[in-house]
């Protein structure tokens, strides 16, 4: 109990039946985000091309390049009903891996998971903007991914352990079985929240904003989305490379590798225990602009990496990161939209999100492909990434959304 006051603070009683709710389907979740970590090494380990795993990395995009489609299913279905029917789907069709054969079966059944897993994003934002109040939100979203990272930490090495012994087919259905019950646990939420009422930006009075409207009138977002557009095409660059080093050139195994993820886990749960913290003072867009920096880290080391012990500060890196990223973004765009534009400013960001994912892991490959050395493209991927946070300084604090319109 000390321990939740420090993290969040006096909560009224319906947000912290919310947290507590949100924070059980998380931990459920935990092993399906363990596992989804391993998937490019067992792209690579199975046989992957380059181009196979870039192209694992870009459909990790797709569904957020087609987030509009989605909006408009909600207008139409309801919000609850879609977002609860793509997260059941897509995350059980990862049962469907006990009968895979190949990488390139294995990348179909991943190309579904992602285009469900990310279409249902627009409503968590929603979402979160409603249970929790804005003066509190950076903390309690750091809470709950705190209890999931907790649970990541203490599986990882043994689903490292799980594919070196066991296979993939014994490992990855789990995920399915995690993806499910924790949608079903989160349904409890979703029948809480007074969601329909606010739907999708505008109800039924009201046009839904353009994404040309917004970046008209709201300059701030325009720099957000280009400093979030390079960082992420500098880290996806780099992406299909770092299985082709560990497995390739290190020769790591299941189990090395499950142990440098336990390490990236520890830090990715110090980035929650401290990062909600951290939002609630300095803000998102100066959190991020942190989070970008700390990016060069995770790709830098592979470019003198000799021995699997001189990428443990990119494993390291990357714990904060994926920590920062995912707080800073979330609590950002909801701050920047307000109440009445979220799903059209989450849409906007997933798109951009979308396209520089469905680039970057091929522009890594492509340069591959023409010769670059990989150290070459990991230097470009840090530069990248470090323009980003200076897009983000345009940012002035005291500029004020425009809500016109």
């Amino acid at each position: 109990m000390h321990f939740e006051m420090w993290l969040v603070g006096p909560l009224e009683a319906g947000v912290r039946r919310n947290m507590y709710a949100d924070l059980s389907a998380a931990c459920v979740h935990s092993v399906m985000a363990t596992i989804i970590t391993f998937i490019p090494i067992i792209l690579r380990r199975m046989g992957a091309s380059t181009g196979q795993v870039a192209y694992y990395f870009a459909i990790t995009a797709l569904g957020l390049l087609t987030t509009n489609i989605s909006v408009w299913l909600m207008r139409r279905w309801g919000t609850k009903r879609v977002a609860f029917l793509c997260w059941l789907l897509g995350r059980g069709s990862f049962l469907l891996t006990a009968w895979a054969f190949n990488a390139t079966s294995l990348l179909m059944i991943f190309t579904f998971f992602w285009l469900m897993e990310a279409w249902p994003s627009p409503a968590y934002v929603r979402i979160i903007q409603i249970i929790y109040p804005i003066e509190q939100r950076g903390r309690i979203l750091a809470a709950v991914r705190v209890g999931l990272v907790s649970l990541i930490l203490i599986f990882t090495p043994l689903a490292g352990w799980m594919l070196d012994h066991l296979g993939f087919r014994a490992l990855l259905p789990l995920a399915g079985i995690s993806g499910i019950g924790s949608t079903l646990i989160f349904s409890n939420l979703l029948r809480r929240v007074p969601l329909e009422e606010s739907v999708a930006a505008v109800g039924p009075e009201r046009q839904p904003v353009s994404a040309w409207h917004i970046l008209k009138t709201d300059g701030r977002m325009l720099f957000y989305l280009g400093g979030v557009f390079l960082f992420g095409l500098g880290a996806l660059m780099a992406s299909p490379l770092y299985s082709i080093i560990q497995v390739d050139q290190l020769n790591l195994s299941y189990t090395t590798i499950g142990l440098f993820g336990f390490v990236q886990s520890a830090f990715w749960f110090l980035g929650y225990l401290f990062g909600g913290r951290l939002l609630d003072r300095i803000g998102g867009i100066r959190s991020l602009q942190i989070v970008f920096a700390i990016n060069m880290l995770v790709m830098l080391p592979y470019v003198w990496a000799t021995q699997a012990w001189m990428l443990l500060p990119s494993f390291v890196a990357a714990g904060l990161v994926t920590a920062g990223a995912d707080l800073g973004i979330l609590y950002t765009v909801s701050s920047l939209a307000g109440p009445e534009r979220v799903p059209a400013y989450a849409a906007l960001n997933s798109t951009i999100s979308g396209f520089r994912g469905l680039l970057g892991p091929f522009i890594g490959s492509m340069l591959v492909s023409f010769g670059w050395h990989y150290g070459a493209i990991f230097v470009l991927s840090a530069l990248l990434t470090l323009s980003g946070a200076f897009a983000l300084a345009f940012i002035k604090k005291s500029q004020a959304p425009v809500l016109a319109g």
